[in-house]
C-alpha cells in the first residue's frame, strides 16, 4: 500500500486521514514528495541491501535537482519558498538556509504521513515495503546533505524519530528504530569521507574537492563541523535505541538490536572512537546486546544479536556459548559471526578447541555444515590451507579428539570439493565460499603426498655422521617425528581403510605413500620408545629443560608413539609384516620400562594383528611369563620391582578381559591367569589390591553363576566387608557385587541356600555403607542400591530410606565443593554431584517403574523418619534440622508417588479405551447369565488411601512410640507436618482414620512441648467426626468386622482381576494400582454406588509447609 503524502499533524498530534495531492513540482517539497513516492512505488519490492544502494542514487537526484532550481531562483532573482515565483531580495546564505528547512519540513511530513498510515493500518504487509522504502530515502537524503554544514536536516529527522520511539503503539516504536539505525548507518558512512580528507590536509593533501560552495580557506572549519555535528546526531539516536534494546516487544527489541548493530561495525565508526561519550555509549550498548543475547526469550532476537555485535576479545566467549543454543538459527548466526568477523589467531586455543567440539556435533547437520565452513573458509585460508600448521594450533597432544576431528574434516572436504555435487552440506557451503583457485589451492596442500619417515638426503646423512644427531631438515630433526604430522597421517590413513568409495588399488597406494613398509614404521616406533624411556629414567640429555618443557617432551613422545601404533593397525598387514608387528608389540608389553600410557593401544593392537582369540591369548600367556623374567627395569628395592611387575600384568589382563568373548572362559589359558590375580589381591599395597579386586571381577563378570556363588561372591564380600580396608578396595569389592548381582540375576531369586545367603549379606552390607561415616563409602553404597532397585533386584523400603537422606543431605554437596573442583570429576563414580543428579532421575523412574515399587516408595516414609532421628543424634538446633529436612523429604516422597498414580491411572485409562474399542464385551459361555446381574448389583469400590493419610499415619506412630527420644524441634517440625497435612475424611477409608485419631490422641499423651501440641490438636478436631462414624462398636466387632471385609473385598478385586485379565492380550498384564500395599490392605473399604465404581477423586497431597 503506497504513502499518501498529505499535510500530516505532528507526532504528538491525533491521526487524521485527511490527504491531498503533492503540490507541483515547482519548489523543494514537490521535488522531494515526487521523488519519494515515485521511490515507494518503484523499490517497494527490493532487498534491504539493494534498496539502500537504490535509495543513494534517488537522494543525489534529489539534490541535484534542488540545487538546479536554487540556482535557477538566484538568476532569475526569485524566492525559492515562495511558490508564485514572486521576486526576492534573498542573500545566498539565506537562500541556503531556507532550503534546508523546507527539505527538513518536507521529509518530516514524509515521516509522519508514513506513521499515520502505519497507526491506521491493521495488517503489516500492507505497508511494510512501502514504509521501509520511503525510510530508506528519508535517511539518505537527511544524512547526505553536503551543503547543511549544522546538520539541521538529520538533527530534525533523528528528532522526530525520537519522538516516535517513545509512544505507546509497539510497532511504531519498532519503525522509529529501524528509521534511527538507517540514519546512523548513513552518517558512519558519510563521515569516513570527510575525516580522510582532514588527514590529508595535514599531510598537505589537496582538500579543495571536499567543500562544496565554501570558500578554501574554511575547509577545515567545515569538515570538523560535519564530524561534530554527525557525532551528536550519532549519540542522539543511540541513547534513543539503547533503552529500547530491553522494551518489552519482540519486534521492538529486533528493531534496537539491528540498529544499534550499525554502531559496532569497526569499518564504519571507528573514527569517533576519539569522542569518550561515543566510546561509553557504545560499551554500554555492547554490554546490553551480549546479555540479550544469551537471554533474549526470542530465538530470532538472540540470533541477531550473534550477527550484529561486535566480535571482540570480551564478545567472543558470549558468542562461542551460543553455539551450543537450542534453536538452530541462533547457532548458525553465532558461527557465521565467528567467521565472518574473526580469524583464527584472534581465538585462543580452547576457545578453538571448544568451538570445534560444540559445532562439529551430528545432532543437528546444519550446526555441522556452518561449523566445517567456518573451519575451511576462515581458519584454514588464514594458515594458508597448510592443515599442519593449522592444527598446530590445536595442540593435538593435549586435545587429540577434537584435533582428530578438525582433520578428518579437512580432508573429508579436500577429498570431495571438486565433485559436481555433495549430500555433506558442509562441503557445499565450502564450494560457494571458495573459486576455482582457492579450490585448486586447498586441494593441493591437503591432498599432497606425505610420509611418515622424514626423508633425508644421502650426503646429509654422511655429513652428520649419525642418523640420529640433530641435524635439522625442514624443521625437523632427522630421524625423528612431528606429533602434529603424525596424527594427521594416521587419520588420513585411516580414512583410507573406512573409506567405502575407494577402491582396494587406491587404498593401498594411499597407505604406502604414508607408510613405505611396517619395519620402517616399527624402527621409528622403538626409537621414539628408547627416547621417552631414556627420559623417563633421567637421561642427562634433558637436564637443561624446565618442568614446562619436560612435560611437554614427555607428552610429545608418548602421543607420537601411540600415533605410530594407531597407524600400523589401520594398515592392512600381509603375513610377514603381521609377524613384526606383533614381535614388537610383544616386546614393547614384556617391557617394564615401558610407560603404562601406552599399554592398552598395544594391547588391542596386538588383539588386532591376530587371528584367532586362542593365538592371542597364547601371546599374551608368554607376555606375562616375559614380565615376570625381566630383569631389565631399574628399582631401588625387590618389593618395589614386585609390585611394578603385578601392576603390569593387571593392567594387561584388565584389558584383555574387556576384548574378549565369554565362550573363551572354557579355553585353559584363561582360567591361568588367576594366579597372576592371586597374589595382587591380598598384597600389601592398597593400589594393587584395589587393581587386583577390579581385575577379578572381570574374571568374575565372565564366569558361570555357580562359580560365582561358589568362589567369587565369598570373596568380594568378605573384601568389602572389612573395616580396615581402604575406601577405594571397599568400593571396588562393593562396585564388583553390584555387577554380578545385575547380571547373574538369578542370585537374588534363586531357592539355593547359599545364593539366598550371599545376597541377604550383600543387602546388609549395603545398609552397613548406606549409614558409614565416610563420605566416599556412603556415595559408592548409594550408587549401587540405586541401580539394584532400579533393576527390580529387591525392594527394600529401608534401603529407599536410606537415599532419601543421603539426597537431602547438604553436607555431601558442601564437602564436595571445598575438596574438589575439576569439572571432569563430576562424572566419575563416587562423585557426590554425580551422585545428586543420578538420584534425581531415579526417584521418579523407580516410582513408575511397577507397583511394588511405588508402594516401597509410600512404605520408606516410616524409616526415612527413623534415620533422621538417628542421625540428628539429639542434637536440638536449626542447622542440624536444616541438613535434613524432614518437611520437604517427606513432602517429595508423597508428590513422587501421587506422580507415579497419575501416570498409572492414565496409561490404566488408555488401555481400557484401547480394549473397548477393539473388542467388544464377550460373556463366558460358562458362566451364569445371572452372574451378570449380580455383578452389576454388586459393584464396589476400592477407595485407594492417599499418600497424605499414610504419610500421617507413620508420622503420628513415631510421635506415639519415639517422640521422648527426639529433638524438640524435631518432634515439633513432625507435628507442624501433621497440622497442615490436607486431609479429606469424608472420602478416605475410616478404618485407617481411626488408626491416625488413636495415634494422634496416644501422641498428646507422649509429648510435653507446647507448640507441637498445639498442632496436634487441629489434626484432633479434624478427626473428630470420625468418631461418630465408628461410634457404638466395640474394638472386638470393628476387627471381626475388618477381617470379613477385608477378605470380601480381596475375593471380589480377585474376581475383577480375572474378569479384565480375560478381555487383555498379550502374554504378560500387570496388575491394577489399586494400592494393596503400604497400608492398603487395611484401607480398603467398600461402598455401594449407583453409577458404578467409584475412584478416590484425588489423591490428595501434603500442603504447603512454612518452615
Amino acid at each position: 500500500m503506497a504513502v499518501s503524502f498529505a499535510t500530516a499533524p505532528p507526532a504528538a498530534s491525533t491521526p487524521s486521514s485527511s490527504s491531498t495531492e503533492p503540490p507541483p513540482k515547482t519548489t523543494v517539497p514537490a521535488i522531494i514528495l515526487s521523488h519519494v513516492d515515485a521511490f515507494q512505488r518503484n523499490h517497494a519490492a527490493d532487498a534491504p541491501n539493494s534498496k539502500a544502494s537504490s535509495a543513494h542514487r534517488a537522494a543525489a537526484a534529489i539534490r541535484d535537482e534542488i540545487s538546479q532550481l536554487a540556482l535557477a531562483s538566484s538568476l532569475e532573482g526569485l524566492s525559492v519558498h515562495d511558490e508564485n515565483n514572486d521576486h526576492g531580495d534573498d542573500t545566498e546564505e539565506e537562500r541556503a538556509e531556507m532550503i534546508q528547512t523546507q527539505i527538513a519540513n518536507t521529509l518530516l511530513r514524509c515521516m509522519d504521513s508514513a506513521m499515520l498510515t502505519i497507526f491506521n493500518s491493521a495488517s503489516k504487509t500492507s505497508w511494510a515495503d512501502s514504509i521501509s522504502s520511503i525510510f530508506h530515502l528519508v535517511a539518505s537524503l537527511a544524512c547526505s546533505c553536503k551543503n547543511d554544514e549544522e546538520g539541521v536536516i538529520c538533527k530534525a529527522v533523528i528528532d522526530r524519530a525520537i519522538q516516535y520511539s517513545l509512544v505507546e503503539k509497539d510497532v511504531i516504536r519498532a519503525e522509529s528504530c529501524e528509521l534511527l539505525g538507517m540514519c546512523i548507518g548513513h552518517l558512519a558512512e558519510g563521515s569516513k569521507a570527510a575525516v580522510s580528507i582532514l588527514k590529508g590536509k595535514k599531510s598537505g593533501g589537496k582538500v579543495k574537492k571536499a567543500v562544496v560552495s565554501s570558500p578554501p580557506s574554511d575547509s577545515k572549519k567545515v569538515k570538523e563541523s560535519l564530524v561534530e555535528w554527525k557525532l551528536e546526531c550519532i549519540l542522539s539516536a543511540g541513547y534513543a535505541i539503547h533503552p529500547r534494546l530491553t522494551d518489552k516487544s519482540v519486534k521492538v527489541r529486533t528493531a534496537a538490536i539491528s540498529a544499534a548493530s550499525c554502531m559496532f561495525a569497526p569499518t564504519r565508526c571507528e573514527h569517533y572512537n576519539a569522542s569518550e561519550d561515543f566510546v561509553e555509549l557504545t560499551n554500554t550498548m555492547a554490554s546490553t546486546v551480549l546479555w540479550l543475547l544469551s537471554n533474549d526469550s526470542s530465538a530470532s532476537n538472540r540470533a541477531l544479536a550473534a550477527s550484529g555485535c561486535a566480535v571482540t576479545a570480551d564478545s567472543i566467549p558470549y558468542i562461542i556459548q551460543q553455539i551450543r543454543d537450542q534453536d538452530v538459527k541462533v547457532r548458525e548466526a553465532a558461527l557465521d559471526a565467528l567467521r565472518e568477523k574473526s580469524n583464527v589467531e584472534s581465538l585462543t586455543e580452547d576457545q578453538k578447541v571448544e568451538i570445534l567440539k560444540s559445532g562439529l556435533t551430528k545432532r543437528c547437520p546444519s550446526t555441522h555444515a556452518k561449523t566445517v565452513e567456518l573451519l575451511c573458509c576462515s581458519w584454514m585460508k588464514h594458515s594458508k590451507f597448510d592443515p599442519i600448521s593449522f592444527l598446530r594450533t590445536l595442540n593435538p597432544v593435549l586435545n587429540e579428539s577434537v584435533a582428530e576431528s578438525a582433520a578428518r574434516v579437512i580432508i573429508n572436504v579436500a577429498s570431495t570439493l571438486d565433485c559436481e555435487s555433495s549430500c555433506d552440506m558442509g562441503v557445499e557451503l565450502v564450494r560457494k565460499q571458495f573459486g576455482a583457485p582457492e579450490i585448486r589451492s586447498f586441494q593441493e596442500c591437503v591432498l599432497k603426498k606425505m610420509t611418515i619417515v622424514p626423508e633425508v638426503e644421502e650426503d646429509r646423512k654422511a655429513e652428520a655422521g649419525d642418523e640420529d644427531e640433530d641435524l635439522l631438515d625442514g624443521g625437523e630433526k632427522i630421524g625423528s617425528v612431528d606429533p602434529v604430522k603424525a596424527l594427521f597421517l594416521r587419520v588420513k590413513c585411516a580414512l583410507a581403510t573406512e573409506s567405502t568409495t575407494m577402491s582396494s588399488v587406491v587404498k593401498a597406494d594411499t597407505i604406502s605413500d604414508i607408510i613405505s613398509d611396517i619395519p620402517t614404521l616399527c624402527n621409528l616406533l622403538n626409537k621414539h620408545l628408547d627416547k621417552l624411556i631414556e627420559f623417563n629414567n633421567g637421561s642427562t640429555d634433558n637436564d637443561d629443560l624446565d618442568d614446562d618443557e619436560a612435560g611437554a617432551f614427555e607428552d610429545d613422545q608418548n602421543f607420537i608413539c601411540l600415533q605410530l601404533i594407531h597407524m600400523a593397525e589401520s594398515s592392512e598387514l600381509e603375513e610377514g609384516s603381521r609377524r613384526h608387528f606383533i614381535s614388537i608389540m610383544r616386546s614393547m608389553l614384556s617391557r617394564l620400562a615401558t610407560p603404562d600410557d601406552l599399554v592398552e593401544t598395544c594391547v588391542k593392537a596386538m588383539a588386532a594383528a591376530h587371528d584367532t582369540e586362542a593365538q592371542f591369548l597364547q601371546t599374551i600367556s608368554e607376555i606375562l611369563v616375559d614380565v615376570e623374567d625381566d630383569e631389565t627395569f631399574n628399582h631401588s628395592s625387590n618389593n618395589g620391582l614386585l609390585i611394578v611387575r603385578q601392576m603390569r600384568a593387571i593392567s594387561i589382563l584388565s584389558i584383555v578381559l574387556e576384548n574378549i568373548s565369554g565362550h573363551m572362559m572354557t579355553n585353559p589359558i584363561l582360567e591361568g591367569f588367576r594366579r597372576h590375580l592371586e597374589p595382587a589381591i591380598t598384597s600389601k599395597n592398597p593400589i594393587v589390591r584395589q587393581h587386583g579386586v577390579g581385575c577379578w571381577s572381570k574374571f568374575a563378570l565372565l564366569c558361570d553363576q555357580d562359580t560365582v556363588l561358589e568362589r567369587d561372591m565369598p570373596l568380594l564380600l568378605q573384601i568389602a566387608s572389612q573395616e580396615e580396608e581402604i575406601v577405594d578396595v571397599r568400593a571396588q569389592a562393593a562396585l564388583a557385587l553390584c555387577d554380578l548381582v545385575l547380571i547373574h540375576d538369578k542370585i537374588h531369586a534363586s531357592d539355593d541356600d547359599s545364593a539366598t545367603s550371599h545376597f541377604d549379606s550383600f543387602k546388609k552390607l549395603l545398609l552397613e555403607m548406606l549409614e558409614h561415616s565416610k563420605p566416599a563409602i556412603v556415595i559408592i553404597a548409594a550408587e549401587i542400591t540405586a541401580k539394584l532397585l532400579l533393576a527390580g533386584s529387591f525392594h527394600d523400603p529401608h534401603l529407599l530410606a536410606c537415599l532419601f537422606v543421603i539426597y537431602f543431605d547438604t553436607s555431601l554437596i558442601e564437602t564436595e565443593e571445598d575438596d574438589d573442583n575439576d569439572e571432569n570429576a563430576v562424572t566419575e563414580v563416587g562423585n557426590p554431584v554425580r551422585l545428586r543428579q543420578l538420584l534425581t532421575i531415579f526417584f521418579p523412574t523407580y516410582s513408575m517403574s511397577s507397583l511394588e515399587a511405588n508402594d516401597t516408595m509410600m512404605a520408606s516414609v516410616a524409616p526415612t523418619i527413623s534415620i533422621v532421628n538417628r542421625k540428628l543424634d539429639g542434637k536440638n538446633s536449626p542447622k542440624a534440622m536444616s541438613q535434613w529436612p524432614i518437611a520437604k523429604m517427606i513432602e517429595y516422597i508423597c508428590c513422587t508417588v501421587d506422580l507415579a498414580d497419575k501416570k498409572k491411572v492414565e496409561g490404566d485409562d488408555d488401555e481400557t479405551n484401547g480394549i473397548s474399542s477393539e473388542q467388544p464385551m464377550e460373556t463366558h459361555e460358562n458362566e451364569p447369565a445371572e452372574n451378570d446381574n449380580t455383578a452389576s448389583d454388586d459393584k464396589t469400590t476400592s477407595i485407594e488411601a492417599s499418600s497424605t493419610l499414610l504419610a500421617s499415619i507413620d508420622i503420628a506412630e513415631f510421635l506415639m512410640d519415639d517422640s521422648q527420644n527426639a529433638p524438640p524441634l524435631f518432634v515439633r517440625a513432625l507435628a507442624k507436618i501433621l497440622s497442615s497435612a490436607s486431609i479429606d475424611v469424608d472420602n478416605e477409608d475410616l478404618s485407617l482414620l481411626s488408626r491416625l485419631k488413636s495415634h494422634v490422641a496416644e501422641a498428646e499423651y507422649s509429648i510435653n512441648d507446647r507448640p507441637a501440641l498445639a498442632a496436634l490438636e487441629k489434626v484432633s478436631c479434624l478427626l473428630e467426626a470420625v468418631e461418630d462414624e465408628c461410634e457404638g462398636e466395640s474394638d472386638d466387632e470393628r476387627d471381626d468386622e475388618s477381617d470379613e471385609e477385608e477378605d470380601e473385598i480381596c475375593d471380589d478385586i480377585l474376581v475383577d482381576a480375572m474378569k479384565r485379565a480375560s478381555l487383555k492380550v498379550g502374554p504378560e498384564v500387570e496388575k491394577e494400582n489399586v494400592r494393596l500395599s503400604a497400608g492398603s490392605m487395611c484401607s480398603t473399604a467398600t461402598k455401594q454406588s449407583e453409577g458404578g465404581t467409584r475412584r478416590s477423586t484425588r489423591r490428595a497431597r501434603l500442603a504447603d509447609i512454612n518452615n
